[in-house]
């Protein structure tokens, strides 16, 4: 059996040249987004920033949690355009390792808004299950 070249239409490059490694700028999702939700029981906040030229991105998060929000620390994120032609970020995925859990976020902007995704599976012996939680990000 041949590998998939590609699943949809959007997986296809097109004619004309392409870069052998686009670089996709992150900075439409560049910022401190804010949770819409000042209740969330889920994040709180996320820093998205990026250190410099290249396409790379850091992402620092932030877990809603009394009296203060825990912070998560700053991991790599990795971008994403919305085709294979295009340059510009929609989205990104960011993993952290916490410990007794790890947690796989994936994100995306709709219209103005940053949209995370939280994937979460704990390691620690405690029997809890795995979860799915979503999140909507504004910027101040």
């Amino acid at each position: 059996m041949e590998p998939l070249r590609a699943s949809r239409a959007r997986d296809l490059a097109g004619a004309g040249p392409e870069p052998a490694n686009r670089i996709i700028d992150p900075s439409p999702l560049l910022g401190s987004w804010v949770n819409f939700d000042a209740a969330s029981r889920g994040l709180s906040r996320v820093v998205v920033t990026s250190p410099g030229a290249g396409g790379g991105m850091t992402v620092r998060t932030f877990g809603a949690c009394s009296p203060a929000p825990v912070d998560w620390g700053e991991v790599a994120g990795s971008p994403f355009a919305d085709g294979v032609t295009l340059s510009a970020a929609v989205g990104f995925t960011a993993f952290y390792d916490l410990g007794g859990m790890t947690v796989m976020l994936a994100s995306y902007l709709n219209k103005r808004l940053l949209v995370v995704d939280a994937y979460t599976r704990f390691h620690d012996g405690s029997g809890r299950a795995a979860y799915f939680a979503r999140d909507h990000f504004h910027l101040p």
